[in-house]
């Protein structure tokens, strides 16, 4: 396997405190058009942590927030920017989603996944059936997109995913998307790992395009909830293969016609330390290779 381009950590973490990693809050982006309809209706702020969540988390730390992107030419680190900001991580918002999108299918999702969230949020006992699991799915989704454009350059989803997210609820075939209950003490975090990966020293398939990164795995908490997405648009690959992780749930694609919550396993801050970086450490493994910067 070859691997190219520049590695980018983005990471996010409230009060100062993140026994998941040293972390980061996103900046407030300002996008050209809506992330998901094109449109250049007029945008708005969108949490990646609702505001009716915040009732629901201990909001643990002083209140500030720590934003950081790293970023690697293969494991050669070139470049970090680092923000302290005011205001706990929860609060913060990103500016790539349109009013309309906003107010219409986004708010009825969050409608949908909210009594199901709260649940899980406040650790009580409930089987997540198919369709739950998929309400899940597509809210976790939602927010993953919102999030990788929290650097515009180092997103990883086509326009016509993020369309069909949009319209029909359509959660890409290349996404992988798991829950776990954790221990730790934090009530919110963020990590991303943007990469490119290719399985031809002819570059990736299908090719990269305008798009920058082909590979994503992102790692958050809301309060108990641990969530990982891992997503690979690369053909050959199939990401449930690609990482094996059995101290998770995987609820997208649905592995279990039921998902008892609370799991049986509850994760320590080591389990999510190496979940959330399992996407960094690849490229130490001995049949990766580095295939040059991207053009």
């Amino acid at each position: 396997m070859g691997c190219s381009a520049t590695p980018t950590a983005r990471r996010f973490a409230a009060g100062f405190r993140c026994p998941l990693i040293p972390g980061v809050s996103p900046s407030e982006v300002m996008s050209k058009t809506c992330i998901f309809c094109n449109g250049n209706g007029r945008k708005s702020k969108e949490h990646l942590w609702p505001v009716w969540m915040q009732e629901h988390l201990p909001l643990i730390g002083n209140g500030g927030n720590i934003s950081q992107i790293e970023t690697f030419r293969w494991k050669e680190q070139t470049g970090t920017k680092r923000q302290v900001r005011p205001g706990h991580l929860t609060t913060k918002k990103l500016r790539v989603v349109c009013q309309v999108c906003n107010n219409g299918w986004m708010s009825e999702l969050e409608s949908e996944v909210k009594p199901i969230l709260i649940r899980i949020l406040n650790r009580e006992a409930i089987d997540l059936f198919a369709r739950d699991q998929q309400i899940l799915a597509r809210w976790i989704a939602v927010k993953a997109i919102i999030g990788e454009h929290s650097e515009q350059e180092t997103y990883m989803t086509p326009s016509h995913d993020r369309m069909l997210l949009r319209l029909e609820g359509k959660i890409p075939d290349y996404f992988a998307i798991y829950i776990g209950l954790h221990s730790a003490n934090s009530d919110s975090a963020w990590l991303r790992i943007s990469q490119t990966i290719a399985l031809s020293p002819k570059g990736p398939s299908p090719a990269l395009g305008h798009i920058k990164r082909n590979t994503q795995s992102i790692a958050f908490i809301c309060g108990p909830l641990f969530v990982f997405v891992f997503a690979v648009r690369e053909h050959g690959i199939c990401p449930i293969e690609f990482l094996k992780l059995n101290k998770v749930l995987r609820i997208f694609p649905k592995q279990f016609e039921i998902v008892k919550w609370p799991p049986a396993h509850i994760l320590t801050k080591m389990d999510m330390g190496q979940i959330a970086w399992a996407l960094d450490e690849m490229k130490n493994s001995k049949n990766v290779r580095y295939a040059g910067d991207l053009p």
